[in-house]
């Protein structure tokens, strides 16, 4: 299998993470030796991870994903963790994780995002806010109200419907690059938003300072309100795989809404 290069995308959902792979692939992976295989785990992550915690990580993420699941075994038949290069995770996050709780080390999230810190090794996690829905819900215009950047945890069982009826962009299977390059650009004036930046990162500062962890960190603050910040998984992970080139290409603007908000009340 050494011909091509072989890339892991490991998501929750069976329908919606899929299709936005598969359209990333398209937009993004079209050319060279790359080849992008999407693993839906089911509800499962978190047993992937407690899985490899319990074996102190002496077993790959891929051996595992083969013994517990069938229909992902015939995925990967004739495959092995050596045959890909990096492995992502992508999860939602709604603030009802009372299946997860704490482990002794404390909060599981938090662990799973230390453990699943490196894509060259047991994999990369990056989590949606509150979940897969949140990448179609940015104005392609206006990095947001304030108010439209977050919703409450009450809320979350209509959030999927909000997002659809506030979005231009609703067909997630369906964004060409341009689409990509607005949701980029949103992500990071919300992004810089959520770290209390008047005006929109730098590059540099992106890199020195932001990544799922300390994300999580702030959306932990959101959360202890009641409220979750509004915040795709996907532009994230994008950018950091193909960093200062796609940046340029993609944030137009220097300038965010903090100091509305700020002056509203809303943060």
């Amino acid at each position: 299998m050494a011909d091509k290069d072989y890339k892991a995308f490991i998501v929750e959902g069976e329908a919606r993470e899929p299709l936005i792979i598969d359209n990333i692939t398209r937009i993004f992976f079209s050319h060279g030796q790359i080849k992008i295989i999407t693993l839906p785990a089911g509800q499962n992550i978190y047993m992937l991870w407690k899985k490899l915690k319990e074996d102190d990580f002496d077993t790959d993420i891929i051996e595992v994903l083969r013994e517990e699941n069938n229909e992902l075994k015939k995925q990967l038949e004739g495959l092995s963790r050596d045959d890909f290069s990096e492995v992502y995770l992508v999860f939602d996050y709604d603030g009802h994780q009372n299946n997860l709780g704490n482990t002794e080390d404390g909060d599981v999230v938090d662990q799973m995002l230390i453990s699943f810190d490196n894509e060259t090794e047991n994999g990369k996690l990056y989590i949606s806010y509150p979940m897969v829905e949140a990448l179609r819900d940015f104005d392609n215009k206006e990095c947001g109200n304030g108010e439209d950047c977050f919703v409450t945890i009450s809320e979350l069982t209509s959030y999927k419907g909000l997002s659809a009826t506030r979005s231009i962009y609703s067909q997630l299977g369906q964004y060409d690059f341009q689409v990509w390059e607005e949701a980029i650009d949103a992500f990071v004036r919300k992004i810089s938003c959520l770290f209390n930046q008047v005006d929109t990162l730098t590059y540099e500062k992106y890199i020195a300072d932001i990544n799922p962890y300390e994300i999580k960190c702030k959306e932990q603050k959101e959360i202890d309100k009641n409220r979750i910040f509004i915040l795709s998984a996907f532009p994230e992970l994008l950018l950091d795989y193909f960093g200062i080139k796609l940046w340029r290409r993609c944030v137009k603007h220097n300038i965010n809404k903090y100091n509305n908000c700020l002056s509203n009340g809303i943060r």
